[in-house]
């Protein structure tokens, strides 16, 4: 059975003075403090964290190569649209408003 002043003689307490006493309690009191104070900010800043994004996956990949298709198709529609337009500007040109006015 080990007693208190057993265990004082083998860390060495029994032999310090009060004011050593005191300190050593101080300190072990300040550890405890700022061990107890870190993890409540740690709880705290937990609050503040993003959620985690979605990993991106095999079906992002293609969802933009069938963006890439779309962009292709519109503007291979576009140019054929703006082709279309420049061949009636042209066929506008050429006729004579003058051979559809009835003359009276």
């Amino acid at each position: 059975m080990i007693f208190q002043v057993d265990k004082q003689l083998e860390s060495g307490e029994y032999f310090m003075n009060d004011q050593k006493k005191a300190d050593k309690k101080w300190q072990e009191k300040q550890e405890k403090q700022s061990e107890k104070s870190a993890e409540k900010k740690r709880m705290r800043d937990a609050s503040f964290l993003p959620p985690e994004e979605p990993t991106q996956n095999s079906n992002s990949s293609n969802k933009s190569e069938e963006g890439k298709k779309d962009i292709t198709e519109l503007t291979q529609s576009l140019k054929s649209k703006t082709k279309e337009l420049k061949m009636q500007k042209k066929t506008r040109e050429k006729v004579n408003a003058e051979e559809y006015i009835a003359v009276a």
